[in-house]
């Protein structure tokens, strides 16, 4: 038997990367799948290839900052097809910048969309998955919300955040059929890490897992229960060790990001410009 069949799914941040996978993978279990995004017009395209695979889909426009889209997004999946089985906390953004010198707009609109985003559509989630007593919340976290990365301070505030907050809820809500998921991505190969990406040595030392790779990951996690799921370049077990050894992590991630990141490298030199 399939477990996930006729289940119904709503994906945020649906229209590209990990999003978009995610949805044609649940797609290809039989399950019903909401696509909510901004850019709609993306969405529509991705439903029609899901359509071709006789999957029903519902498009919604929802910018995830804002908690009445965020509310009606979830209200939407209910009001179509009766219950939500299933909410993916997709939608997010990046930015890579000295911390000092990063817009404050851009810190809020991370902040908002990553960690915001999440809690909205959660909110909104809750009260039905407690109607039904079961449901499962995975929430799209990252490395960086387990280890602080350099040049990516906000970012890396947001993805702590959500690692907290499911943390806390999944346990608000032991007992209550309602699980959580913290699914902590390293390097991907989406639009987001694109730049970085095209230095083939630092491709070579990271080699990133491809959007499809990591959906299927995030099934697994779904149907194993999966409370913190860690996926990538760094393990677990080496995130937990490198805790006991804070200053020669501080100095080696320093150290790599200088020497490999491209991006890191012609941003040191544009402040050192500014500078002299």
């Amino acid at each position: 038997m399939n477990p996930l069949d006729k289940k119904t799914v709503l994906i945020t941040g649906a229209s590209s990367g990990i999003g978009l996978e995610t949805a044609r993978a649940f797609g290809r279990r039989g399950c019903r799948v909401a696509l909510a995004a901004r850019r709609t017009e993306k969405l529509t395209a991705l439903s029609e290839d899901l359509k071709k695979l006789d999957v029903e889909t519902l498009i919604l426009s929802c910018d995830v900052r804002d908690k009445e889209q965020s509310k009606n997004a979830v209200e939407d999946v209910v009001k179509a097809w009766g219950n939500l089985n299933i909410l993916i906390n997709c939608a997010g953004i990046s930015d890579l910048q000295s911390f000092d010198h990063q817009n404050l707009d851009r810190i809020e609109d991370v902040i908002n969309t990553n960690l915001l985003g999440t809690l909205y559509t959660t909110h909104a989630a809750l009260p039905h998955m407690r109607r039904s007593k079961e449901g499962h919340i995975l929430n799209v976290s990252s490395v960086a919300g387990l280890m602080g990365i350099p040049w990516m301070a906000a970012y890396s505030a947001s993805k702590f955040a959500v690692v907290g907050f499911t943390e806390a809820l999944r346990r608000e809500l032991h007992g209550s059929g309602i699980r959580l998921t913290a699914f902590c991505p390293g390097t991907v190969d989406t639009a987001m890490a694109e730049t970085p990406l095209q230095d083939e040595a630092l491709r070579k030392s990271i080699d990133p897992k491809t959007a499809e790779e990591t959906a299927e990951r995030i099934v697994r996690a779904i149907l194993k229960e999966i409370p913190e799921d860690v996926y990538g370049e760094v393990s677990a077990l080496q995130l937990r060790i490198m805790r006991f050894f804070p200053r020669l992590v501080d100095w080696a991630v320093h150290r790599i990001f200088t020497r490999k990141h491209p991006q890191v490298r012609e941003l040191l030199q544009a402040e050192k410009a500014d500078h002299s």
